[in-house]
């Protein structure tokens, strides 16, 4: 008890003699007051003036302020630690986000190169006598250029990707992964902030190709991109175009939940 008394008598000293040196106390005012017996009342006793002949007049009301303002020092370190507190909070959330989305973005690719092996696996292994041999032999080609596109994409060399996925679309411009790389161009200029690029990637998945399989992803990743824009009515209309056109694709369930955030 000593020893916190002791405590407080030297906070309110310092408290004190700062009142002095900004000129918020008079004169002699600092040394008039008893700093040890401004903090002897035990802990309830009731404040008020007290009969102390040795104590100035207006003593009692210096006393009274140097206490109040302990207070609100006291409080304010308070605010600072919790407020220190729930910014480490924030900042884990934060963290926590962005590594969820790196994971899910990973399984996706994941996903996506898997679908695209099954459909190559599929194909007949002999051309049908009416292709023309340049168009079999060019078959491969596209295949093997979508796959190290996306290969430096899963190795996250975007800038690369992106230029490997650009060529693609010169060299084969209706060829059968041109879809998939308009696509991961969005995605890519999305990560990128860039967004006005990002949004005519992903438009020229819906307009080119409005039966690939990509479309759903398209019209999500559409709503995500005019609501960064901070258009939330175009966001929206995306979004609801998702539930109702692809109600059993895996976006329509993301594009839900990206809608009654903006709601």
């Amino acid at each position: 008890m000593k020893a916190a008394r002791s405590l407080c008598a030297a906070i309110a000293a310092h408290l004190v003699l700062g009142l002095g040196l900004f000129g918020i106390l008079p004169d002699g005012a600092m040394a008039a007051v008893p700093v040890e017996e401004s903090f002897a009342e035990p802990i309830g006793s009731p404040v008020g003036p007290r009969n102390d002949p040795a104590l100035p007049s207006g003593a009692t009301g210096q006393q009274s302020e140097t206490r109040r303002l302990s207070e609100l020092f006291y409080q304010l370190q308070v605010l600072q630690e919790e407020l220190q507190q729930l910014r480490g909070m924030v900042e884990q959330q934060a963290h926590q986000i962005r590594r969820m989305e790196r994971d899910q973005q990973d399984r996706y690719m994941d996903l996506d190169r898997r679908l695209t092996q099954g459909a190559a696996s599929r194909a007949p292994a002999r051309p049908s006598p009416s292709v023309p041999p340049a168009q079999v032999s060019a078959a491969p080609s596209e295949r093997d250029a979508y796959s190290s596109a996306f290969d430096l994409m899963k190795a996250r060399q975007y800038d690369a990707s992106a230029d490997a996925f650009n060529q693609l679309i010169v060299d084969y411009p209706n060829g059968e992964f041109t879809p998939n790389a308009f696509y991961w161009l969005g995605e890519l200029y999305l990560a990128r902030s860039e967004l006005e690029r990002a949004r005519q990637s992903f438009a020229q998945v819906t307009n080119l190709f409005p039966d690939h399989l990509k479309v759903s992803d398209a019209l999500y990743k559409l709503g995500v991109v005019y609501h960064r824009l901070g258009d939330n009515a175009r966001a929206l209309q995306y979004l609801n175009r998702v539930r109702q056109q692809h109600p059993a694709s895996s976006a329509a369930g993301l594009a839900e939940t990206y809608a009654a955030e903006l709601q």
